[in-house]
């Protein structure tokens, strides 16, 4: 079903495309694979750190295009935002960020690793971009981020997606009933996770663990044995690190981060306050088989504002850039376009 409002630095490797002016002081890896040739691997300074990004460069910002800015969400990275990255650049440059304890950004000491300083963070990831004003993608704790970005900074964010965004119920008591698509997608999850633990001390967890893995890929993607090796391998890729030190930081960074999500969730009312406040036309997508954020949340969302334009699809998960990439390019092209003709 779909549901539409519409009322109210230096070079490290060689042959890359050149940098347009708004890259100075990026340092550069090469492509991210032969898969997505159009996106290349970086490290930016931002306040003095340095920030990993995936940039897929497109027409330069003075030509007139509008940049867009992507933001993953809990426990992932950029590469989950990899599929679209070259289509989306057709309408100007994209730069999908890790956020400090995921991805390769690395946390540090004793930074504050929590919503509220993820989107302080991605505004200084902007500033460093020489972007005064872009498209802001967010994708579940991503999509949180960005709303409270947008609702802050309205001068900053000229469009905001939405993709199966963490954004609260409008009662804490609806945490306690959790959907149906949630309910099939996280016990499975749950059981195997227990299971694997349990066997993993005499040494026989390997293939719940392995159980457990699909089922959690059952989370993105409504056909597992359909997403493309090169993807998997890419993501397997991201959390191959055995260093304790950075699993550690993963770990920090996920418990943190979840924490705070909660400290909104269980009080929600700073949060609608913000989706009241977002000024820049909005497009939510999400799906009906989502485990994760519930398909009413979404439509309490787009109840709430009817000005924004959504799309709850059929049989879709949490992460449409990623299950459907063509579909995702579609949906955002053609709301893009009808924004920027009214305009």
């Amino acid at each position: 079903m779909s549901l539409r409002w519409l009322e109210p630095a230096t070079l490290r490797g060689g042959g890359l495309p050149p940098l347009p002016p708004h890259t100075e002081g990026m340092e550069h890896d090469a492509g991210i694979g032969p898969t997505w040739p159009g996106v290349v691997d970086e490290v930016l300074e931002v306040r003095g750190r340095e920030v990993r990004i995936l940039r897929a460069p497109g027409p330069s910002v003075a030509a007139g295009t509008e940049p867009q800015l992507l933001v993953h969400g809990l426990g992932a990275s950029a590469v989950t935002w990899v599929e679209v990255m070259s289509g989306l650049s057709a309408t100007g440059p994209v730069v999908a960020v890790d956020l400090p304890g995921f991805g390769r950004t690395t946390a540090l000491e004793d930074e504050p690793l929590t919503v509220d300083a993820y989107v302080r963070f991605v505004l200084d990831v902007a500033d460093a971009l020489g972007w005064t004003s872009f498209a802001l993608h967010g994708n579940s704790m991503g999509g949180l981020v960005a709303t409270l970005l947008a609702a802050q900074q309205p001068e900053r964010v000229s469009l905001l997606v939405l993709v199966s965004p963490a954004l609260p119920p409008t009662s804490p008591l609806k945490l306690l009933m959790p959907a149906r698509a949630t309910l099939e997608g996280m016990v499975p999850i749950a059981v195997s996770s227990v299971s694997a633990a349990a066997l993993g001390v005499v040494g026989a967890g390997g293939l719940l663990d392995e159980r457990r893995n699909r089922h959690l890929m059952r989370l993105i993607f409504s056909e597992p044995d359909g997403v493309r090796p090169e993807l998997i391998d890419l993501m397997a890729q991201e959390y191959a690190d055995d260093d304790q030190v950075v699993v550690a930081s993963r770990r920090k960074a996920l418990l943190s981060a979840l924490r705070s999500i909660a400290v909104l969730w269980a009080s929600p009312g700073r949060v609608l306050r913000a989706i009241d406040a977002v000024e820049a036309p909005t497009l939510i997508l999400g799906g009906t088989a989502d485990a994760l954020v519930p398909a009413k949340v979404l439509r309490q969302v787009l109840a709430r504002r009817r000005d924004w334009c959504g799309h709850v699809l059929d049989d879709r998960r949490h992460a449409l850039m990623m299950e459907a990439p063509a579909e995702y390019l579609a949906l955002v092209h053609a709301w893009a376009v009808d924004h920027r003709e009214a305009v």
